[in-house]
């Protein structure tokens, strides 16, 4: 994940990371907890000192959360987001097997846990709901869709132009050329507008 969004007109919200970014002390602070006696005055004081460290990160991010989702209410009349599954994008890759040997082969679940933590330290679950309540209030518009292909075809002929998850750069024989996820926010903003009515046709 190299943004926390991408909008339609070519900019991003960088997210905080607060989780990735207090990692290495929560590393250090876990181990010291489970190696405290239960009930002991320095485990209360372990544990007050674990919980002190999340709730850091939960401020952080709420914070940056609630300027964000102000920002986007306040800037735009329409606000249109993927309907994203956060529980299907952070599932554990399932082994894989070899019929003939029978040990396991590399399965891409390093690679899947690190994305599953930005994703879940990405809140964006939480984001969206903000975004609907704060819209809401506002008399703003938000509309939720299908995200299937917005981040194959291209926003200016609509040929799908198929990438790997690690292909970050869009480019067509038309010419069209740009960030990967800019070119899907574009995709997702059409969409939106196409089930609001504001459109009739695909780009």
């Amino acid at each position: 994940m190299t943004h926390f969004a991408a909008l339609s007109d070519g900019t991003f919200l960088e997210s905080p990371r607060s989780y990735r970014k207090a990692q290495k002390k929560l590393e250090k602070l876990h181990p010291s907890l489970s190696r405290k006696k239960r009930g002991s005055h320095r485990r209360n004081k372990a544990r007050q000192a674990v919980a002190k460290a999340h709730r850091k990160i939960a401020n952080q991010w709420r914070d940056f959360q609630h300027k964000a989702s102000t920002r986007l209410v306040k800037q735009h009349q329409l606000i249109v987001f993927e309907e994203l599954e956060i529980h299907h994008l952070t599932k554990h890759a399932k082994p894989k097997q070899d019929e003939e040997t029978g040990h396991y082969l590399p399965n891409g679940a390093a690679a899947k846990s690190g994305l599953s933590k930005s994703i879940l330290d990405a809140g964006w679950g939480q984001f969206q709901q903000m975004c609907v309540a704060k819209a809401g209030y506002a008399g703003r518009h938000i509309v939720f869709v299908n995200p299937r292909y917005t981040s194959q075809v291209c926003s200016q002929c609509g040929t799908v132009r198929k990438k790997s998850l690690d292909e970050r750069w869009h480019y067509c024989a038309c010419g069209c050329e740009l960030d990967r996820d800019t070119n899907a926010a574009i995709n997702i903003l059409w969409a939106g507008r196409v089930q609001r009515g504001q459109l009739r046709r695909s780009p």
